[in-house]
């Protein structure tokens, strides 16, 4: 069985959301926050994914900053929508 990684996730995308989200970003080139955040916008403007409820505790306290505190309150405000 190989590691898990951004092609094989070690968790359902519906099931633990941000624990999906960081196995996908974590192994890319970068800014972690700025990798979460692009895969975020892709997720929705690109591939019109309805993101399940995502919360910030969930992911590490690194992440805790302003600009994923306004990406987790635009998709509580906007849960019910598809992009």
């Amino acid at each position: 069985m190989s590691a898990p990684n951004s092609l094989n996730p070690s968790v359902s995308f519906l099931e633990k959301p941000e624990q999906f989200i960081l196995e996908h970003c974590q192994n890319k080139q970068g800014n972690l926050e700025q990798n979460v955040l692009e895969f975020l916008r892709r997720l929705t403007t690109v591939y019109k994914v309805k993101v399940p409820m995502l919360k910030l505790q969930n992911f590490p306290s690194e992440l805790h900053t302003p600009a994923m505190k306004r990406a987790m309150e635009y998709f509580e405000k906007n849960k019910n929508k598809a992009a």
